[in-house]
């Protein structure tokens, strides 16, 4: 069984796909062209979204580990399992401590919420925590990231990327307020953290639309 972060970043590259196709489509369409799919441009936006989905599924978890939806704060070697578990898969990282060694008084079911003595309740704090920092520094990483990485797949000069990304960056980063806050609080409200890149990524075929139609441009 392929580990979710695996399947994660599969599930990327086919909703990437999916998004380049359409604005190629659409492309061809507001300028009543024949249509002829581009699969340089379709190559070179899935090759940016697998190589792209990895370390945003481990700031997500990261996240999650050190502001957790149901709980105020979780034990350092929780934390660690929280991550490892999302990461591999393995769900008896979950219940091992620093040593590796099984810890009966601490599982990370228990540390997030004992459902037996209470009802879950959603930890606003840290959801706005999680909430700023993903709007801030993980915008900021994504927007550079895509312009550069594009840029990188490109085979453009350093010189040409870092203009990209001083004309390119706020203008992207204006229009992600319109689809990606939304996106963000309802992942982080609602979604469980194994299930929050799907979301964000079946959110994303429009952004990858935008994307793709924007990149298509500057040819």
């Amino acid at each position: 069984m392929d580990s979710p972060i695996v399947t994660a970043t599969w599930q990327a590259g086919a909703l990437s796909a999916l998004s380049n196709i359409l604005a190629q489509f659409l492309t061809s369409w507001k300028t009543s062209s024949p249509f002829k799919l581009n699969t340089t441009d379709l190559f070179q936006f899935i090759l940016f979204s697998v190589l792209s989905c990895p370390p945003n599924f481990i700031w997500q978890a990261w996240l999650e580990s050190q502001f957790p939806a149901y709980s105020d704060k979780l034990p350092p070697s929780e934390k660690e399992a929280l991550v490892d578990e999302v990461v591999t898969g393995d769900s008896q990282a979950s219940k091992k401590g620093v040593n590796g060694k099984v810890d009966s008084k601490h599982t990370r079911d228990n540390a997030l919420v004992d459902k037996q003595k209470s009802p879950r309740k959603l930890s606003i704090k840290n959801t706005a925590i999680k909430f700023a920092l993903d709007q801030t520094v993980g915008a900021t990483f994504n927007t550079v990231l895509f312009i550069a990485g594009i840029g990188l797949i490109r085979g453009q000069s350093l010189a040409l990327i870092q203009q990209d990304v001083q004309e390119q960056f706020w203008p992207m980063i204006f229009a992600g307020q319109k689809l990606w806050p939304l996106v963000s609080i309802l992942c982080f409200a609602l979604i469980p953290l194994q299930y929050r890149m799907l979301v964000g990524n079946v959110a994303g075929v429009i952004w990858g639309i935008y994307l793709s139609l924007m990149v298509g441009e500057e040819k």
